[in-house]
């Protein structure tokens, strides 16, 4: 497996030393996530500034450190709404389908093979189904740009927040099995923790593996977005087993990070993604792959 690491579970470093550890991991990728209005320096907006220029100038940055460019999120607004592929604002929506074609001319160049973007939310007192309906009409024209640049694109099933557990379109492996029968041709960035820390067993998330792009890596359980590898309850060597019976081509990705979520402050992000690290390779190596 290709192990990458998320740049953003250290909020306020430069991102050049945050790829300096990462490579002091010695892991072999990056995942970058642009959250418009986060207050970092690379942004959905200032990415659109100058898409070819970022791209160059990051490319450059990673393979100084003989680094690749795993995976770029896209974000537009860091409260997950402003811009959202489903807005109902039609100038809100029509101002994040903008900055995503710009950031599809930056993740041309930067490397990566595809890009992740969030499913949409749930908004006001709307029904779901209404915002599933303007989500799938959203993915739909995403996804033939994506194409059409000659990348992958992925939506993250997530939550978006966990009490109670409500807010994206795709929280739970039903739904996400009702979008991606929608959307023919889109593909998942899994985490298992948004359903773990909902109860939802890993029997019901399996099925979604053979839709991953990209997945990402960190200790779940419930009530918990994030745990230590210690109290972590995916049994991450079934799932690699599988990954690899399905011919899985995407990277495993560890993102431990610092926020405000249940069990996301808790974590020495660097000492969980070493365990992780030598978990992966040691069962590899345990298995002969």
């Amino acid at each position: 497996m290709k192990l990458a690491c998320a740049e953003f579970g250290w909020p306020g470093l430069r991102p050049e030393f945050v790829f300096d550890l990462i490579r002091e991991m010695e892991l072999e990728g990056v995942s970058m996530a642009f959250f418009g209005g986060s207050g970092m320096p690379r942004t959905p907006q200032t990415i659109a500034e100058d898409p070819e220029g970022w791209a160059e100038r990051i490319a450059a940055e990673l393979a100084a450190r003989e680094l690749a460019a795993a995976d770029a999120f896209f974000v537009p607004a860091v409260d997950l709404a402003g811009g959202a592929v489903n807005h109902p604002d039609e100038a809100e929506a029509r101002s994040g389908a903008e900055l995503f074609d710009a950031f599809l001319r930056f993740a041309q160049r930067v490397g990566v093979t595809g890009v992740t973007i969030l499913p949409g939310l749930v908004f006001g007192g709307e029904s779901w189904q209404a915002a599933f309906d303007r989500s799938v009409d959203g993915l739909r024209r995403r996804l033939e740009a994506t194409r059409e640049a000659g990348l992958r694109l992925s939506v993250e099933p997530h939550i978006v927040s966990t009490k109670p557990y409500s807010g994206s379109i795709i929280d739970t492996p039903a739904k996400v099995g009702s979008l991606l029968e929608r959307v023919p041709g889109l593909e998942l960035t899994l985490d298992y923790g948004h359903f773990n820390v909902q109860g939802i067993p890993d029997r019901e998330v399996e099925p979604l593996l053979e839709h991953a792009r990209h997945f990402h890596m960190r200790g779940g359980a419930k009530g918990m977005v994030q745990t230590k590898f210690e109290d972590n309850v995916t049994d991450f060597g079934r799932v690699l087993d599988v990954m690899a019976r399905l011919g899985y081509d995407g990277w495993v990705e560890f993102e431990y990070v610092y926020d405000g979520r249940p069990g996301c402050s808790d974590c020495d992000n660097v000492q969980e993604t070493i365990k992780f690290r030598d978990f992966v390779r040691g069962h590899e190596q345990e298995v002969g792959r």
